[in-house]
């Protein structure tokens, strides 16, 4: 009967979820249900017999069998696991015998504790900002319940946070659509709303746990609605601003002309601006050639400004201005501590700031030998190598090369690189001297007398058609600049506003059949009629001046009829077009009358 007894207890014992250990009074285990195996993880049979110690070693039960007093509710940590157990001494006929603990897995609990305390803190405070943050704001359940309301939005709406929550919204906010957004789950952005007689502006959104709405979210956004209109005056005028400091960044670092900026009407001069304009739809890179004073910086700025990188950055060196010792820091920079005097933190090179838009090399002929091979590399890669660097840096960049000497020479004498002539010759672009455009003599003159009025604040200066004649007879070996020079030097020497011959150099002064005339100094001034003296001109001047005058006489003998006056004088047709066109002879019909 004893033995069916043992076997009811193990039995009861082992149904528990608890675990449940018994030791006698030497520690050694007496009982060891299934809870105690599968919390422990240890067999029944290998515990019972062992010493409690060595299958639980941090086990408080045999503090029990020192001190024979109970113990409750004491945490125990065994493997990953958090327990809670009750422990009590085991006494027969008033003496201790062994001791009995009953525990319990808490881990979950503890989770779930942790979870709820977490939550508590967040509810608290949220509460906290709903109270006194001075929002508006209200909470609904899926029910559309308010479960939450800001002391100022309750006491807008003639209420207060405990008589609001609880209700549904509908009787807490007028024309509310909380409950709305609850059903179709669609926010609602900057909607305007009217309570009590007042316009607000509003958001509603739905709360989701998954897919499943729980709830929704209100907000006022504007308590009036001249707070919105106060809001997007200030929106307009920072969007202003920006936009004029980035008007004014692309002006600083990028193109500051175009194409409407290169003066001149005549054919030689539009046919460099067509291929020009062609050209900067591309991403190719551009040789602009021609003499020195031409304008190809000008139309540098043309391509890139009227080209997709126009907003991108617009750099410029010229590669004869750069001592050759100093090249390699300018394009592609140096990092900090490169060399004696490096600036710190180093410094990015020109194809560095080039990056995203487009650089401009003036005078590539000039380049060093040396330099070509890296900028050859750039051009390959597109990448650089600060000087004193360990890394490559990538750039994107379109590139527009200038020069005014002749790089085929150049690359036969072996002073460029034909592989870089190659890849920076992609497209060529070549600029007319000004003796090629007489045509375009008067409007360029004139542009520029336009400027130096506007940067002298005095009134525009005019220049005669005499004065005119004497400018065409110049072969200006300076070119466009050297027109600016001249006309700068008779704007700053006269004072009146018609330029006369006396304010340009002598030199421009020696043209026409033998001499021209020139003011006698002081005759103007005195109020008396210009007087001229004769000026010799140079034999090419005078040589030039038969010529035009032999082309005028002629064209006038036959009515402008240009194949007869070419008969007339003795030479091809197609050759009379290349002098009229060079001479800048201007009224007359066109090649083919």
């Amino acid at each position: 009967m004893r033995g069916d007894g043992e076997a009811i207890l193990n039995r009861v014992l082992d149904s528990m979820a608890n675990g449940v250990i018994a030791i006698d009074r030497e520690g050694a285990i007496v009982i060891f249900n299934r809870g105690a195996a599968r919390l422990l993880g240890v067999g029944k049979e290998e515990a019972l017999g062992k010493r409690l110690l060595d299958i639980v070693p941090n086990s408080g039960l045999v503090n029990v069998l020192r001190t024979g007093a109970p113990e409750t509710g004491r945490p125990q940590q065994i493997g990953a696991r958090s327990v809670i157990a009750d422990r009590a001494p085991v006494f027969r006929d008033g003496e201790l015998i062994g001791a009995v603990s009953v525990f319990q897995d808490v881990t979950d609990m503890e989770k779930m504790s942790r979870e709820l305390g977490s939550t508590r803190a967040l509810v608290r405070t949220l509460e906290e900002v709903l109270s006194g943050a001075g929002e508006w704001m209200v909470v609904v359940d899926a029910n559309g319940i308010v479960t939450m309301i800001s002391e100022e939005y309750a006491e807008f709406n003639g209420t207060t946070v405990a008589d609001a929550v609880g209700k549904h919204v509908t009787q807490v906010i007028e024309n509310t659509r909380m409950h709305t957004v609850v059903k179709t789950g669609t926010a609602e952005i900057g909607e305007r709303m009217t309570i009590h007689g007042r316009a607000l502006i509003v958001n509603r959104i739905p709360l989701k746990d998954g897919d499943r709405i729980i709830g929704a979210y209100g907000r006022v956004v504007f308590k009036t609605v001249e707070q919105l209109r106060e809001l997007a005056s200030k929106m307009n005028l920072l969007e202003s601003k920006v936009k004029y400091y980035e008007e004014e960044l692309t002006h600083l670092r990028g193109a500051r002309y175009t194409f409407a900026s290169i003066v001149g009407a005549g054919s030689a001069i539009t046919a460099a601006k067509e291929e020009a304009e062609r050209a900067s739809r591309t991403d190719s890179t551009v040789l602009l050639r021609g003499e020195t004073g031409t304008g190809k910086e000008l139309f540098a700025h043309a391509i890139h400004a009227a080209g997709p990188r126009r907003s991108g950055p617009f750099i410029k060196l010229n590669c004869a201005a750069v001592p050759a010792e100093l090249l390699e820091s300018e394009l592609f920079g140096y990092e900090e501590g490169a060399f004696t005097g490096a600036r710190k933190g180093g410094k990015p090179g020109k194809f560095e700031l080039a990056s995203g838009g487009s650089l401009f090399l003036d005078e590539i002929g000039d380049m060093p030998l040396p330099m070509q091979a890296k900028l050859l590399r750039v051009l390959q890669e597109k990448e650089v190598d600060r000087v004193g660097g360990a890394g490559s840096r990538r750039v994107d960049l379109r590139l527009i090369a200038a020069t005014s000497r002749n790089l085929e020479e150049l690359v036969g004498q072996g002073t460029f690189r034909a592989d870089l002539y190659y890849r920076v010759n992609v497209i060529p672009i070549r600029i007319p001297p000004l003796r090629e455009r007489y045509e375009d003599l008067r409007s360029i003159a004139e542009s520029f007398l336009v400027r130096l009025s506007a940067d002298t604040g005095e009134p525009k200066k005019h220049l005669p058609a005499e004065l005119l004649e004497v400018l065409r007879g110049h072969s200006w070996p300076g070119n466009v600049r050297e027109l600016q020079n001249v006309l700068e030097r008779a704007v700053a020497m006269s004072p009146r506003e018609v330029l006369r011959p006396e304010h340009f150099p002598a030199h421009l002064l020696r043209f026409g059949p033998g001499a021209r005339k020139v003011a006698a100094p002081g005759a103007v001034e005195a109020g008396g009629e210009a007087t001229w003296a004769k000026v010799p001109g140079s034999l090419a001047t005078v040589k030039a001046e038969a010529e035009r005058s032999a082309i005028i006489s002629a064209l006038a003998a036959v009515g402008g009829n240009r194949t007869r006056a070419a008969e007339l004088l003795g030479i091809h047709r197609v050759k009379l077009h290349e002098k009229i066109k060079k001479y800048g002879i201007a009224g007359h019909p066109g090649p083919n009358k």
